[in-house]
């Protein structure tokens, strides 16, 4: 994140973030793999959701994601109407949100789109188009107040659609 967040949290600048998470990734893979050669730990590119991330830092990362294929992507999308129409505001060439992540080369086969509460039928279209799927968490959209993602129509439209696998007591969804 680069933009509108509290000073703590957000990155000092795109390259800065760009740096740090090339420098994560190959971090990563220095770590030993189990017996088997599967890896312990795997790397995920994070642009936390489109408000707080600033068009070159979505560029950025979305040309890394492009030089590693096999790394997956995560974000939020459509949580809220609010955030919706604040990113639109700021991503005015894009018509909906999920095409702000395609813009940028985020939207792919091992992409995976937290919430998900508020997607348009072109939007769900272009999900499956990409490949990519939806982490739903009704305990975090509840506790949101976010409100309910239309799962059985995500379902129909052929979206891969991720749940919790266990109950716990509070699902960050770990998005």
């Amino acid at each position: 994140m680069d933009r509108n967040c509290p000073d703590y949290y957000v990155e000092p600048s795109a390259e800065e973030s760009l740096e740090s998470t090339e420098a994560l990734l190959a971090y990563i893979q220095t770590l030993p793999c189990t017996a088997s050669g599967e890896a312990l730990v795997h790397p995920i590119i994070t642009p936390r959701f489109a408000i707080s991330c600033t068009d070159e830092l979505l560029t950025r990362l979305g040309d890394l994601a492009e030089t590693v294929p096999h790394v997956p992507i995560q974000t939020h999308i459509s949580e809220n109407p609010k955030e919706i129409e604040e990113t639109l505001e700021l991503f005015p060439n894009a018509s909906s949100y999920a095409e702000v992540y395609d813009q940028f080369k985020l939207l792919r086969n091992n992409t995976v789109l937290g919430h998900g509460v508020y997607l348009t039928d072109e939007e769900l279209e272009l999900i499956v188009a990409r490949g990519a799927g939806v982490a739903h968490c009704p305990a975090s959209n509840f506790n949101l107040s976010s409100g309910m993602a239309k799962v059985g129509k995500m379902l129909d439209y052929g979206v891969k659609v991720q749940f919790p696998s266990h109950r716990p007591r509070s699902c960050s969804c770990a998005l």
